[in-house]
């Protein structure tokens, strides 16, 4: 995240950052919100609060908190990945499609959106589609291989044959 930050909450961002890396995100909420309540480091403040209400599934107030932070950034592809990644945990696969989609349509070569896209289409049914998804990120960075093998939003796709052969090492 490349939200700026003012000289004197740096220290604040920093600790709260560091709290989140331990796993702990109730001790990076009890810091954030003197972050978010400065303009000048409001995003980052969210931003924060954000990652911090994922770990602890939260997802609503993420999502609160991420249309908060659209209006400056409607077109940051951190809060349109991360939306997404709310929205398929919140239930709403139709909400996580379009913001993948939408920030694939500023950078269509972005390979998590692509694998995450893939994941979305599958869980709703849409194999062809997810498929191609999956062919792009694999395509984008190899490694999506790897991760595509346990990965359960792709059980559907398991005894498709394209999806087997996708997942196939190369000689």
């Amino acid at each position: 995240m490349d939200f700026p930050v003012p000289t004197n909450l740096q220290r604040a961002v920093d600790e709260a950052d560091g709290w989140l890396d331990l796993r702990c995100p109730e001790r990076a909420l009890e810091i954030v919100d003197a972050v978010v309540a400065t303009p000048e480091s409001k995003s980052m403040g969210l931003a924060l609060r954000i990652r911090a209400n994922i770990r602890l599934g939260n997802y609503e107030s993420a999502l609160a908190d991420l249309a908060e932070l659209r209006l400056d950034h409607p077109t940051h592809e951190w809060v349109d990945l991360t939306e997404g990644w709310c929205r398929r945990r919140h239930n709403d696969l139709p909400g996580a499609i379009r913001c993948t989609e939408q920030l694939l349509a500023g950078n269509h070569q972005h390979h998590i959106a692509r694998f995450n896209l893939a994941c979305y289409l599958a869980l709703s049914g849409d194999t062809n589609r997810a498929i191609d998804e999956l062919s792009m990120a694999c395509g984008l960075n190899p490694d999506c291989r790897t991760f595509a093998i346990d990965e359960p939003d792709f059980d559907i796709l398991r005894t498709d044959e394209r999806f087997r052969q996708l997942l196939r090492p190369s000689t």
